[in-house]
């Protein structure tokens, strides 16, 4: 085996140093959601852990198979059908969860912050036994 070995020579590399800390993450505001739909600066009020637990939606619309255009058009004559009728709470269904990250999932987030503001006074994300992450909790203002 030495004659094997005889012009083997040592490596000369240092070891780096391993950092073991675990670097700081900062906690989400809501655990349900995704990062970039919590929005601390947004005209929104925040639904709370309880009244999202005991969340019971007076209407329902499902955007399952709409293209966007269809969708946003839907989701406007939902609204004004909604303040109208005096409703309150209702559970928009756009589908996706956070690995399937769908458009109109993507597009309701933008819709939110930007166009319903006239609608909408808050809004979060769904329980999983309401669609997940594929479904938003809606609170309205009084028409």
């Amino acid at each position: 085996m030495k004659d094997y070995l005889k012009d083997v020579k040592p490596l000369d590399i240092k070891h780096p140093t391993v950092d073991r800390r675990v670097p700081f993450r900062k906690k989400q505001v809501e655990q349900n959601c995704p990062k970039k739909f919590v929005d601390r600066e947004s005209y929104l009020t925040p639904i709370s852990r309880k009244q999202k637990r005991h969340f019971s939606s007076e209407k329902t619309i499902d955007l399952h198979g709409y293209t966007r255009e269809q969708a946003f058009l839907a989701l406007i004559r939902f609204f004004s059908s909604c303040q109208r009728e005096g409703v309150r709470k209702a559970l928009v269904i756009t589908g996706g969860n956070n690995m399937r990250e769908t458009t109109l999932r993507k597009s309701f987030q933008v819709w939110v912050r930007e166009k319903f503001g006239n609608y909408i006074s808050s809004c979060t994300c769904a329980n999983i036994w309401h669609g997940g992450e594929g479904a938003f909790y809606v609170i309205l203002k009084r028409g």
